[in-house]
């Protein structure tokens, strides 16, 4: 009987890390969305032809790590000089490129992946700090996943 019951509580547990790895990846969805409806406006606002194709590359390529947004706005920079020959357009593009890369960082990732994996939004933060540290690159992409499997764990030896 014994052994049935650490069973279940085994499958429990891994019920919770497959529901935490579900929830990580419809949040880096729901914030690729919030990338490339960001950048679809902004460049639509510029007048920039094909405005919302540019915008859906950007989210498509924010799944990349690190390189992903630098490619992603590659094509619209190279279409903002197409469509009006003007270095200022270059610049408003790479200005939208930061503005996305702060509210990544500092809303869409710590209110997104927070609000789904139930982990505060400072603590998403302070985790890719932590994690980049203790395991470089890795540690960061893995940061906010590793931070919710680690609070399962907790959770779980508090309850016994």
């Amino acid at each position: 009987m014994s052994s049935t019951i650490h069973f279940e509580h085994k499958l429990t547990f891994f019920q919770e890390l497959c529901l935490v790895l579900k929830n990580f990846i419809q949040g880096q969805f729901l914030i690729a969305l919030c990338n490339a409806g960001v950048a679809g406006l902004a460049f639509w606002i510029m007048d920039i032809n094909y405005a919302l194709l540019l915008g859906a590359f950007v989210g498509l390529m924010s799944f990349i790590p690190y390189l992903g947004p630098i490619l992603g706005f590659l094509p619209a920079i190279v279409m903002a000089w197409i469509t009006h020959h003007n270095f200022w357009y270059i610049l408003g593009v790479i200005g939208v490129w930061a503005l996305i890369q702060v509210l990544e960082s500092l809303v869409f990732q710590p209110k997104i992946l927070g609000d789904k994996l139930k982990i505060h939004p400072l603590l998403v933060i302070l985790s890719f700090v932590v994690w980049g540290a203790l395991l470089g690159i890795v540690g960061v992409l893995l940061a906010v996943p590793l931070t919710a499997i680690l609070q399962i764990i907790i959770r779980r030896i508090r309850a016994r």
